[in-house]
């Protein structure tokens, strides 16, 4: 992983992740089911909603392939704009993994792209849509507005705990940009962050490498 794209990454994953775990929530266990005429993924029965295409990763070369470059499938343009949006954002600040057409999962896989994706479209998720020989990756739209709603404190500090122990982040920057994106008020000396909220604080220890160490917390019963 680049170093810029660790960076961009670091700074919105967390909104990302909440909404993702949100979006499962909903989901529950439903099936899937894409409509490239329609533009629509579905799930279960009850569940539709409009889609832009992101890329596939093939589990053969454990290659990623933006959509956009997917010329051979003959995909509808219309669906390619949110991945044609990224490629600009990465030519733009020569971001590799957002401008080049595939490369190595073991560069930046799915997830952390699709990660991106969502938050650079606040009002989406994605899904990853396994099949036999990879999964396709999709942003979804329209969503219901519990998916990207803030979360509780409670659920704030469980997305930082996942996220921190999934993906290769700067902790603080991480931290920082997702409670500032979440409402709260954060200041930070050398060591620490706080955070405070209605629903009460909470304190972020680091070690002397910058990564998390304990998390201390006043808060309102969830």
């Amino acid at each position: 992983m680049s170093p810029e794209f660790r960076k961009l990454l670091s700074q919105h994953v967390g909104s990302a992740f909440a909404k993702q775990l949100a979006f499962a929530e909903l989901l529950g266990e439903r099936g899937w089911g894409v409509d490239l005429g329609a533009g629509q993924a579905t799930f279960g029965d009850d569940l539709c909603f409009p889609i832009q295409l992101l890329g596939t990763e093939s589990d053969g070369d454990n290659s990623w392939l933006w959509a956009w470059a997917n010329q051979a499938s003959n995909l509808p343009a219309a669906l390619l704009k949110s991945g044609e949006d990224l490629k600009a954002l990465g030519e733009e600040l020569n971001i590799a993994e957002l401008k080049e057409r595939s490369y190595s999962t073991s560069v930046a896989d799915g997830h952390a792209i699709a990660m991106m994706a969502s938050v650079l479209n606040p009002l989406s998720c994605y899904y990853r849509g396994p099949y036999d020989g990879g999964a396709l990756y999709f942003l979804l739209n329209d969503l219901p507005p519990q998916v990207t709603a803030p979360v509780s404190p409670q659920q704030a500090v469980s997305v930082i705990s996942q996220v921190i122990s999934v993906f290769d982040v700067d902790h603080r920057l991480m931290i920082t940009a997702f409670l500032t994106a979440q409402g709260y008020a954060v200041s930070e000396t050398e060591a620490s962050i706080s955070a405070v909220t209605e629903a009460g604080d909470l304190t972020f220890v680091f070690d002397a490498d910058g990564r998390l160490a304990d998390i201390n917390g006043n808060l309102q019963p969830a």
